[in-house]
């Protein structure tokens, strides 16, 4: 400070242009130096009233060099974040801008330091920048260096590049103008041109980075060749140094099924194997980190269906072969991967097939068998791929009883003691798919009565609504494949009950109609057991709410209507016909808590309820609600 303010002082006062270069290059100097100290010196420098005499030095200023001079001084300035503001305030960017159409490279050079610094995280230089429409100025300035060899033409490119960068960064509005100059096109050429040039090419990517952030920016690069582009630098000698910058972009761009179909018809995927394969073992963190974004985006590539076709390769392709490798090695992070490009392969029944087959289940079954042993400290997000991969290899009907008779579900349920609620909503989602239409093991599953307790437990558990609707299913679904009265009585027994009369009210269709089917199969086979607790439940007013709700589309009232119809009637001993409810009360079939669930049920109205609904204008509906009424009007309290 003891030197900056004299300074200061002496510009303000001398006439001579020649000293007046010297105050400027050492105040640059005296600034540039200042970065590192712990003084602020905005304030100080605001107050000396130097922004004002700089801005009137530049507008007046009759020689490149002094002008350039000018432009450093500002552009030094312009590192200070609290005097980004005031230099647009004090009218810099306009003077700043014509320096761009000079012939001077150096000031040019300058010309963009100082803009690019002022428009560093700053809204308001960049705006200042628009309402100038500089934006076509900038990039024409970059097309007309692309091929210029001129001393200092490298430097220019880079800075302009920059600049650019810090004017369009976060900037949606800007980038638009910039892509609608095809800003898209000049970025290639510039990583084609100049690849050797490091500097420039780290700003193209950060450019291009920064313009993918935005929906329409994405859709723009899956239009271009910039995909094809990054590919190729990435597998340049070049392009090493430059790794992790492309690879986080390609994960950023890969959200595109466009661009993700793209990259899979490139050698992307083979140069990600090499740079797994070249860093896998090393236990640096740069290797290892190496190792987990060129996996992360193998797997991004599969998420699209025709990306990961092409990468499946009729189950010889480079990709799939290697994450097959993955499931047996060393490394936990391509443990992981490897599980989740199976599980992604494993979105089509054919793919299904092959993996059981070629004994790729087996290998996620080792894992899981590793995992659950009591010695090892247990990988959750392992555990958590490994679940999801089985769940979806669980899906095609051949496959269900091989991975039961391999011994899937014993395996699996070893996890059902974790805590962890994310492993517990895909086991659940796993066993739901494994018991799909397989009686027996939905039977020897429901009939295991710490199963079931458990299975309970996570119907009510707080916090996690998915667990609690995967737990709430399984529940239906064992009762639905098994149809089972023991295992009926064991989730009556362990209080299950009141999580599918809950699970009738749900959002979701899908869930409604198995929660009633559930309810309709209990309610026609074991009354008598379940009776209390439908009754505390308040089945009745479940039912009564449905049918009432106008909004209640007819499948579900059709399903409402037979559940209803179950609960009035009961299967006699000897036959399997219907009997009314009042006449198996009458013979002392049914118990009083039984005949008074029935009767809460018609004193609730289900009557009239029933009545309106015979007149729907749905003929499923009108027919099932007048196949109810027959049992209704029967009732004591109808008589």
């Amino acid at each position: 400070m003891d030197e900056l303010m004299p300074l200061i002082e002496q510009l303000k006062i001398t006439e001579d242009v020649k000293a007046r270069e010297e105050y400027l290059e050492k105040l640059t100097d005296l600034i540039s130096e200042s970065e590192d100290s712990e003084d602020d010196l905005s304030q100080p420098l605001l107050n000396s009233g130097i922004l004002e005499d700089v801005h009137k030095l530049l507008i007046n200023a009759s020689e490149s060099s002094f002008t350039s001079k000018c432009a450093q001084l500002v552009a030094e300035l312009a590192k200070t974040e609290s005097l980004r503001g005031p230099l647009v305030e004090k009218g810099f960017v306009p003077p700043l801008l014509q320096l761009l159409n000079s012939n001077d490279v150096q000031l040019a050079i300058q010309g963009c330091r100082a803009l690019g610094n002022i428009c560093y995280d700053n809204d308001a230089g960049r705006n200042a920048v628009d309402e100038a429409n500089a934006m076509k100025q900038l990039l024409d300035l970059l097309r007309t260096q692309l091929k210029n060899d001129a001393e200092g033409a490298d430097r220019l490119r880079t800075i302009a590049c920059g600049f650019l960068l810090n004017l369009t960064n976060t900037h949606e509005a800007l980038q638009e103008k910039a892509l609608e100059e095809d800003v898209l096109k000049l970025l290639d050429q510039c990583l084609q041109l100049h690849l050797p040039d490091q500097g420039l090419t780290n700003m193209a990517l950060l450019t291009i980075s920064s313009i993918a952030d935005s929906d329409f920016g994405k859709e723009m690069i899956s239009e271009s060749e910039m995909p094809k582009t990054l590919v190729s630098v990435l597998a340049s000698k070049e392009g090493e140094s430059h790794q992790d910058t492309i690879l986080d972009l390609l994960i950023s761009l890969a959200d595109s099924d466009k661009i993700k179909d793209t990259l899979a018809d490139t050698n992307l995927s083979n140069h990600l194997i090499k740079i797994i394969q070249c860093n896998t073992g090393r236990s640096d963190d740069d290797s290892q980190q190496c190792v987990k974004i060129a996996s992360d985006l193998l797997v991004s590539l599969l998420v699209g269906d025709k990306s990961m076709e092409k990468l499946f390769g009729g189950g010889e392709g480079p990709v799939f072969m290697e994450s097959v490798k993955w499931l047996e090695g060393n490394t936990d992070t391509l443990k992981v991967s490897g599980a989740l490009a199976i599980g992604n392969f494993a979105r089509s029944d054919e793919h299904c097939h092959v993996l059981v087959e070629d004994g790729v289940m087996d290998k996620l079954l080792e894992l899981v068998r590793e995992e659950a042993a009591d010695n090892k400290e247990h990988n959750i997000t392992l555990q958590h791929a490994v679940l999801s991969a089985l769940r979806n290899l669980a899906i095609p009907a051949p496959n269900k009883p091989r991975m039961l008779k391999a011994g899937v579900l014993d395996v699996v349920l070893k996890l059902s003691q974790t805590e962890v609620m994310a492993v517990v909503f895909k086991l659940l989602g796993l066993i739901r798919m494994l018991i799909d239409s397989q009686e027996e093991a939905s039977k020897s599953l429901g009939c295991d009565k710490d199963f079931v307790l458990k299975l309970v437990e996570w119907c009510g558990v707080e916090g996690h609504a998915g667990v609690t609707g995967e737990a709430t299913r399984l529940l239906a679904w064992l009762i639905k494949h098994s149809k089972s009265s023991d295992v009926m009585k064991n989730i009556i027994k362990n209080d299950g009950i009141q999580y599918l009369v809950g699970m009738a009210t749900s959002e979701h269709v899908v869930m409604q109609n198995e929660a009633l089917f559930s309810l309709t199969l209990i309610c026609s086979t074991v009354l008598g057991d379940a009776a209390v607790p439908l009754k505390e439940a308040d089945l009745a007013t479940t039912i009564t709410t449905l049918l009432k709700n106008p909004d209640t589309i007819p499948e579900i009232l059709c399903n409402t209507l037979s559940l209803t119809r179950s609960i009035c009637t009961a299967a006699s001993p000897t036959s399997p016909q219907a009997i009314p409810c009042s006449l198996l009360a009458c013979t002392g079939i049914l118990s009083d808590v039984q005949s008074n669930l029935r009767e809460e049920l018609v004193a609730s109205g289900i009557a009239d309820i029933t009545r309106e609904l015979s007149l729907h204008e749905e003929e499923k509906v009108k027919e099932v609600a007048k196949s109810v009424l027959a049992f209704i009007d029967d009732s004591p309290v109808n008589r």
